[in-house]
């Protein structure tokens, strides 16, 4: 009877050795998994970094305003190029016509209100300038 005794203890010693040993062997796995994502974790942060870097960068305005006048040429809108609602012929409809194609046309605005006439500078208007250097363009 005694040697059972010892069987099921020596039995169960290795069982629970046993058990330990995996366990150990798997914390072991997944400390080194925590490892590796840390680091990437680390390297993204990194990278992260260099592209807001690199946005600030490319955002400068004197970087934006070379970009614009090399990509979109827009010339400065002179002020006799301004009309105003007045300076607009009046667009004569048939009464008969109330919308096209079911989109109702628009009417004159029954609370318009005249716009008082703003007087000129005394000193006159000047066309706003500016001059593109050339630079290298990234």
């Amino acid at each position: 009877m005694k040697w059972k005794v010892y069987a099921l203890i020596a039995l169960a010693f290795v069982t629970v050795s046993s058990g330990l040993y995996k366990l150990s062997y798997e914390v072991q796995q997944l400390n080194g998994d925590l490892r590796n994502i840390r680091a990437q974790i680390k390297d993204n942060r990194q990278a992260i970094q260099v592209l807001k870097a690199e946005w600030a960068y490319r955002n400068r305005p004197d970087n934006l305003q070379a970009l614009t006048a090399k990509y979109l040429p827009l010339l400065l809108v002179a002020p006799y190029q301004v009309a105003s609602l007045e300076d607009l012929p009046e667009r004569e409809l048939s009464p008969e016509i109330t919308s096209i194609l079911g989109v109702p046309i628009p009417r004159r605005k029954p609370r318009l209100e005249i716009i008082e006439e703003v007087p000129l500078p005394p000193q006159g208007l000047h066309l706003a300038t500016y001059q593109v250097q050339d630079r290298d363009l990234d």
